[in-house]
């Protein structure tokens, strides 16, 4: 499960059986178990699963996620190309 994207204590990452899916990133906090992550759809913003994230914390990966778009797809394109890819630390 690599990770793609890091912000403060929220970490996105994705799970690679699911590339053959829409594209679309699992979101969990530091302090929390992955088994809660959220599951954001990548197209649309729209949230699949909250998971065990707050109203806060899905409305700031939905802002990160739409201001840093290209540059996770472009991430997610080195990994599903078997190429080495780092987290960005998004902003």
């Amino acid at each position: 499960m690599p990770k793609i994207a890091v912000f403060r204590n929220l970490i996105f990452y994705i799970v690679s059986y699911d590339l053959s899916e829409r594209l679309h990133l699992h979101i969990f906090t530091k302090n929390k178990n992955r088994n809660g992550s959220a599951k954001i759809w990548l197209d649309t913003l729209d949230v699949f699963d909250k998971g065990q994230l707050t109203d806060a914390e899905i409305n700031l990966a939905v802002k990160l996620l739409a201001n840093n778009k290209a540059e996770i797809e472009k991430n997610i394109e080195l990994f599903r190309k078997g190429k080495k890819s780092k987290p960005i630390n998004l902003k």
